[in-house]
């Protein structure tokens, strides 16, 4: 029973240390807080900095070939017919004068049983393509941490968009849901004035028809709402359970902080901003080391090898541990090699790293064209989206005026029922492309800034 006890003890014990080791997500983002909790959590952030850490692993492992190289070896082997060594006439260890001219003699040199063990080493003194293959793991590595900074531009524009999605969606269905219920409250008012006598049928019906229009319309934006949050948890890697309050509203200062951006008349480009632009640059070094570690090919190599072993023998097999058949051997020496004729293989290697430069070379050249375009488009998305944010706003505005214009005609029996309800979604409609606007605002601001390599310094 003490040992049930015992065990339960150290069952809750490390269920509470699990439990303090796991910290709970959050639960409320501001913008900023979400971007910076993305940076961490996505994972095309975390995978890029593991591949980082891969690249590091490279680069030691490019270092390591300088240290020295160092083997040992054992082999214990067993002959059933021991290997003999032929010569005439005995010529050799057995000169036998009386066997006949060009008579084979073979005889043993070694016994059935041999045991070698040995350490082997070499150290690398002169390589010329060390010094560039440890250059180009450096370009590497300097391209895979621009890489890092590449995803975690690219995650903080994605959680921008699905982040502006997701508060955009909302006001529009804090605005539907206003609509349907001045809607309800006219279409029952109508109802009522038509079993007064003061209204046709074909009122009620043109209210119910407007009425539950806007309650699928307010079903569907509910759909959108819950996947533009499902976007955002993907984007911040949060699980489904989590209720995901957003303490940030759409700012009133948008459209100025977009006018500000329009109103700049000297809009130079730096492409180093970008960091595309600078990855490629990165490419070019690599490739100029890698150009240079294949023209190596034509160098000699200095070594510096030694070697330290035993070569025990014996005809029984047991006999092998007697110690007076170990004698030990070493070596020391320099070891040149002369790169003779590779049959060209060297030359191609340098005309694939020439080639892979001239390439590298135009993606450059392609990527400022690219960006240009990316600038020009982004400059023209900012003025559209500005425009149509100033109309789409005075449109919502006349819609809510006349609305408030024609229900009090309505209910003073001047205007119609078909004018209330043409007005209602009149409204609604305003409202739609409002929200629209402003989104698309947002994005053409965010997608300028990645334009001009704004996101990240």
């Amino acid at each position: 029973m003490k040992k049930i006890s015992m065990f339960f003890l150290l069952t809750l014990l490390y269920t509470a240390v699990r439990a303090q080791q796991q910290q709970p997500e959050p639960t409320s983002f501001s913008l900023k807080e979400a971007i910076d909790y993305g940076m961490v959590e996505n994972f095309n952030v975390k995978n890029a900095n593991l591949q980082n850490e891969l690249t590091d692993a490279q680069k030691g492992e490019v270092r390591a070939a300088l240290l020295p190289q160092i083997t040992a070896q054992a082999d214990l082997i067993h002959s059933f017919h021991v290997q003999k060594n032929i010569t005439e006439n005995g010529v050799g260890f057995k000169y036998d004068p009386t066997l006949p001219v060009g008579a084979p003699t073979a005889f043993q040199l070694g016994l059935k049983n041999t045991f070698t063990p040995n350490i082997t080493g070499s150290q690398v003194l002169f390589d010329q393509s060390y010094f560039s293959a440890q250059g180009a793991a450096t370009a590497n590595q300097e391209i895979s941490e621009k890489n890092i900074i590449k995803n975690k531009i690219d995650v903080s524009v994605n959680i921008t968009k699905a982040y502006y999605s997701v508060l955009v969606n909302e006001k529009q269905l804090q605005a539907v849901e206003s609509n349907l219920a001045s809607l309800d409250s006219m279409y029952q008012e109508t109802v009522a004035r038509y079993e007064s006598g003061l209204a046709r049928n074909l009122d009620v019906s043109r209210t119910l028809v407007s009425l539950n229009n806007v309650r699928e319309q307010q079903q569907e934006i509910i759909r959108t709402v819950a996947l533009s949050r499902s976007v955002l948890r993907y984007q911040l890697n949060l699980s489904e359970n989590n209720p995901l309050v957003l303490t940030d509203s759409l700012y009133p200062g948008m459209l100025s902080d977009i006018q500000q951006i329009l109103n700049q008349t000297d809009r130079k480009i730096n492409y180093s901003d970008r960091i595309e632009y600078s990855i490629i640059e990165s490419q070019q070094k690599y490739n100029a080391y890698a150009l240079k570690n294949a023209k190596a090919g034509h160098y000699p190599r200095l070594l510096a090898i030694g070697s330290f072993g035993y070569n025990p023998g014996a005809t029984n097999f047991t006999d092998l541990t007697q110690s007076s058949r170990w004698y030990d051997y070493s070596t020391v020496g320099l070891r040149l090699q002369v790169p003779v004729f590779s049959g060209f293989a060297v030359n191609y290697r340098v005309q694939q790293k020439q080639i892979q430069q001239r390439i590298t070379e135009n993606n450059l050249n392609s990527l400022k064209q690219e960006i240009n375009l990316e600038v020009d488009r982004a400059v023209i998305n900012l003025y559209n989206s500005a425009q149509s944010f100033n109309i789409q706003k005075e449109n919502l505005e006349l819609a809510q005026q006349n609305l408030n214009v024609l229900r009090a005609e309505y209910e003073a029996g001047i205007a119609l029922n078909v004018e209330v309800t043409t007005a209602e979604s009149d409204l609604i409609e305003a409202q739609t492309n409002y929200y629209r606007a402003i989104y698309v605002a947002l994005v053409s601001r965010a997608d300028y800034e990645k334009a001009i390599g704004a996101i990240i310094k």
